[in-house]
């Protein structure tokens, strides 16, 4: 890792990151700063971890916001006067995974969640979660899915038992 990027970005990146992917990226992002050479670099090869662009767009618009802001407060001298101070502790706007809707309603999503729960059991919350921030719409979000069903069988049983909840339509 070149002496250029401050760990604490790493730590930052990697708990903002692990938040929306939801899985351990530890090694992917020590990987991707050891090639990186400054942290501009860094932050882009780290948002391709996501795999929505349009998720990838709103976390570097945010990032590079958030680092204009420290820059700017970095940068301000001594002799000027006391500025607020900003609780890092807490966890920011950024790290809160989004919620979309993609066109669903929550009781269309809720019957998604129990049409996936029949078949796959404890992990179908999880899962829907997950999925739903990364689908544009709902068929897309129901194709997703469907790729974690074993058989055609299942995939069919979910299918007609969302779409009776939901319009994949949309």
């Amino acid at each position: 890792m070149p002496d250029l990027l401050p760990p604490r970005l790493l730590a930052r990146v990697e708990r903002s990151l692990r938040k929306r992917i939801h899985t351990d990226i530890h090694p992917h992002l020590l990987r991707v700063a050891a090639h990186a050479r400054t942290s501009d670099e860094f932050l882009a090869a780290a948002a391709r971890l996501l795999l929505n662009p349009q998720e990838r767009q709103q976390w570097l618009a945010t990032w590079t916001k958030r680092q204009q802001r420290e820059t700017a407060e970095a940068s301000v001298g001594p002799d000027s006067a006391p500025s607020e101070l900003i609780d890092t502790t807490s966890p920011a706007s950024l790290d809160v995974p989004v919620q979309r809707s993609v066109g669903i309603t929550p009781d269309e999503l809720q019957g998604i969640r129990n049409a996936l729960a029949k078949e796959l059991g404890a992990e179908a919350q999880q899962l829907v979660d997950t999925e739903l921030l990364r689908s544009e719409s709902a068929a897309e979000l129901l194709a997703r899915l469907q790729n974690y069903l074993i058989d055609d069988f299942q995939r069919a049983r979910f299918v007609n038992s969302s779409l009776s909840k939901a319009a994949p339509d949309s």
